[in-house]
């Protein structure tokens, strides 16, 4: 951190060092070294504090060659909320960034020859709600060329998140095996649901929703039921989902 800079910023807002360490809750003797000498180690607590005090931005106290490296205030910010969250806090904060991040990548030119093209359908899939079954109603929607997806259909809802959102484009597989905890999109007596997939010893099959607090759209089949039930395709996912408990 910049010491002089802390100087002249405190000269121009007609502050004392004194003055500033009160407000910190921190002895004089700390800022006064801070000002003398450009001290690089500075906490970066300490430093996102002071500039909420002196409304100053970050980069006005850091060294000129790390300002393209340092965070903004609203950066330091969002740095000390996500340090004081919980593990899982942590991860739930890290899957919406990841999803976020993987929604502002650029989607491949229907034109490009890096890409190939598959039908997305118009008709939403439900994800805990009730859908009519794929028609004929689709448009062209690129994919990358080696991607093992050849249809791909718009998920309404928000039984499959965090994994999978309402409005999402999910890309699928015909024909794909389905494997316990894999998701698939499933007729269950004419209605289309995105589901997790889950078979028992004796045959009976659970359809799970991700999003515990939409349990209530789980959907159970079991083995003598004689309700038609039926695997359109297996969305392909990057990462897999754990299975909820069984109970």
């Amino acid at each position: 951190m910049r010491g002089s800079m802390l100087k002249e910023i405190l000269q121009e807002q007609g502050i004392s060092i004194s003055e500033l360490a009160r407000r910190l809750n921190v002895s004089a003797q700390t800022l006064y070294s801070m000002v003398k000498r450009d001290n690089q180690k500075v906490d970066f607590d300490m430093m996102m504090h002071i500039c909420k005090l002196l409304n100053v931005p970050v980069e006005r106290l850091c060294e000129d060659n790390a300002l393209p490296k340092m965070p903004d205030l609203r950066e330091w910010q969002f740095i000390g909320k996500y340090r004081r969250l919980s593990e899982s806090g942590r991860e739930l904060v890290n899957m919406v960034i990841d999803h976020e991040l993987s929604r502002r990548e650029e989607k491949p030119s229907v034109n490009s020859p890096e890409s190939k093209i598959i039908p997305l359908y118009l008709t939403p899939a439900a994800a805990g709600y009730a859908s009519p079954a794929l028609g004929d109603d689709y448009e062209d929607y690129a994919v990358e060329k080696g991607s093992a997806a050849d249809f791909a259909v718009r998920i309404a809802g928000d039984s499959m998140e965090p994994y999978i959102h309402d409005g999402d484009v999910a890309l699928c597989k015909r024909g794909a095996i389905i494997h316990d905890g894999d998701v698939g999109l499933f007729f269950v007596d004419g209605d289309m649901k995105c589901k997790q997939y889950c078979q028992d010893y004796s045959g009976n099959v659970y359809l799970f929703s991700a999003n515990r607090d939409r349990s209530d759209a789980d959907v159970t089949v079991s083995a003598s039921s004689g309700i038609t039930l039926m695997c359109f395709g297996k969305v392909l996912l990057n990462k897999s989902i754990p299975l909820p408990e069984m109970r």
